[in-house]
């Protein structure tokens, strides 16, 4: 396999005033502020107005063991109430655990308003200076509109449900 260099300069970096414990244990996420460094806030003009942008994050706060793991067991839904002898070990790709190979993140997060280079969002469910790496509008041709799921995740969301009653995902 041929050996490629990337190299990724952060646009912009996440603040929350909420301490990581609360960022993992939020089932909504917290709102904070997404800051665009200087030489990149051109690149925000006509944002303004999406409800919703998809944030591409670098998980900064992943050490190495984490990313050689490569079988998890979805221990966020510990918040729904689950404990976690119930939850299935499953491969890292089929989750969102911040530990993987490249701790790349992607949220999808709610602008409520934007003021020069900075951001105001909710739900976010990154820590206090994690760096942004990209920044995308969350656009009606991203909807996915017929959407199947492996047994394992329909049956834990369908208990999931059963304790948080409206709940659309996990």
């Amino acid at each position: 396999m041929a050996e490629f260099k990337i190299e990724l300069k952060p646009i912009g970096i996440v603040h929350v005033e909420a301490g990581d414990e609360e960022v993992k244990n939020s089932i909504s996420g917290v709102p904070g502020i997404v800051e665009i460094f200087p030489e990149y806030e051109e690149g925000l003009k006509g944002l303004e107005g999406f409800s919703h942008v998809i944030l591409v994050t670098l998980l900064h706060k992943a050490i190495d063991r984490d990313r050689k793991t490569l079988l998890v067991k979805p221990r966020r839904l510990v918040k729904y109430g689950f404990k976690p002898e119930e939850l299935p070990l499953v491969g890292v790709f089929a989750t969102d655990s911040p530990h993987r190979p490249n701790p790349i993140g992607v949220s999808i997060v709610e602008l409520t308003s934007v003021s020069g280079r900075f951001l105001r969002v909710k739900g976010l469910d990154v820590f206090n200076g994690t760096p942004v790496l990209d920044l995308k509008p969350y656009t009606p041709g991203r909807i996915m509109r017929e959407l199947r799921l492996p047994e394992w995740y329909a049956s834990l969301l369908e208990k999931a449900r059963s304790v948080v009653p409206g709940l659309s995902d996990l």
